[in-house]
């Protein structure tokens, strides 16, 4: 059922209830009333739902404005309590808008700011879900404001959120902000929450003294500011590098199969190195370069990454990363962003990383590299079935052996 698009979700809810009809009349069971619902019906209640949408979202537009202009009109400052829709209920977010607002801030939801400001392109993460897009703009819009700052709030952080609070954080602090996140997992105890709001307050209180004194005497400061740019700039994995025999390192990721898929690539003329399985080197090394909330998986990818990285055995001027990209909704389509994320803080984000996909509208260009190719691309297919076959015998007779090994 399509929410995008307007006429596409009326054909199908009627192509829908039409079936049901279908079953119905097959079944020998009949309306009460003996009535359908119509395809005018639903017609007229699509039109009425999508206004109420544009009508809510639109409220919520005219509710930040107003919010602004009493922030402007009094001098006060504003907090953006950022947060997913079911942060509005108050068994989860524990009252902390009324904690905010009782410090004497203005309180805003990131969606009642978001439209003011157009979304910045390239950054780091994979930018695919409507919430998190309009929070990027959000703190964008912050950063560029003397009178607001934003406040995240964070549950279940081992989801997707692992990613948005990095990238919020870049955001902001590339403006020279603060980024607060509240984790409010099962919390029942606001004493955390209040002592890090209170921090901001100080931490606000001196930025606004240091503004003062940049405008002595004057009756409103001036509430806009020059937001830096946050935009990532991804290196690319040119003809020339390939040409230059590159080290390509590539994460183990499914032993079997990709032992079987290395000789191809290799032929194809790639100096692809294999990284080997995950030590404990490698989880350390994930630990320390990427958010501990993020799935373990990812944690591992990029603790083998860095591992070799900070081996000392390869060239860094001459070697390039490979990782796999989904281009789905999970996140694996972001271990990519979490690698350059890495790389650029252990100093090496000159290193350029490889994506290996198929999907479309993934914002990536590595000229030198490509395996779309008809003949690679039919001995990888190959490789992946007998991987597949290996991986089905050997879990097949492993539980029946007597000798290990």
């Amino acid at each position: 059922v399509p929410y995008d698009d307007k006429n596409e979700l009326k054909r199908r809810l009627y192509e829908v209830v039409s079936v049901q009809r279908e079953a119905d009349a097959a079944a020998g069971r009949g309306r009460v009333r003996g009535e359908h619902i119509t395809r005018a019906q639903i017609d007229a209640a699509v039109n009425a739902a999508w206004q109420a949408d544009l009508d809510f979202k639109r409220a919520m537009e005219v509710a930040g404005d107003e919010a602004l202009a009493w922030i402007e009109a009094n001098d006060a400052h504003g907090i953006v309590l950022a947060g997913r829709p079911y942060h509005n209920d108050p068994e989860i977010n524990h009252a902390i808008p009324e904690l905010v607002a009782s410090f004497g801030f203005a309180v805003l939801t990131e969606d009642s700011v978001a439209h003011h400001m157009r979304p910045e392109r390239p950054i780091r993460v994979v930018d695919q879900w409507m919430f998190h897009s309009r929070l990027y703009r959000a703190a964008r819009f912050v950063a560029s404001r003397n009178d607001l700052d934003l406040i995240q709030l964070n549950s279940f952080g081992c989801g997707l959120d692992a990613l948005t609070t990095d990238q919020v954080q870049e955001i902001l602090e590339a403006a020279g902000k603060i980024y607060t996140v509240l984790k409010i997992d099962e919390v029942s105890n606001l004493g955390a929450a209040r002592i890090r709001i209170r921090s901001l307050m100080a931490a606000l209180k001196e930025q606004r003294a240091e503004l003062e004194a940049q405008y002595p005497g004057a009756e409103h400061l001036p509430q806009e500011r020059t937001a830096a740019s946050a935009a990532f700039a991804k290196p690319r994995y040119t003809q020339e590098m390939f040409e230059e025999g590159y080290t390509i390192l590539v994460p183990q990721m499914a032993p079997i199969h990709f032992a079987l898929v290395e000789p191809i690539i290799k032929a194809a003329g790639y100096n692809m190195v294999l990284l080997p399985s995950v030590d404990r080197g490698a989880v350390d090394a994930g630990l320390k370069y990427v958010n501990n909330d993020i799935c373990y998986p990812s944690i591992l990818v990029t603790g083998q990454i860095m591992e070799a990285i900070e081996s000392g055995k390869y060239d860094l001027d001459k070697t390039a990363v490979l990782i796999t990209q989904t281009g789905g909704g999970c996140r694996a389509t972001n271990y990519i962003a979490l690698i350059r994320k890495a790389l650029k803080d252990s100093g090496n984000g000159h290193i350029p990383v490889i994506s290996l996909a198929v999907a479309s509208g993934l914002d990536e260009d590595n000229p030198g590299f490509n395996l779309l190719k008809p003949a690679v691309l039919v001995k990888t297919c190959y490789a992946l079935l007998f991987g597949d076959l290996i991986m089905q015998l050997l879990y097949r007779t492993r539980p029946y052996e007597d000798v290990p090994g």
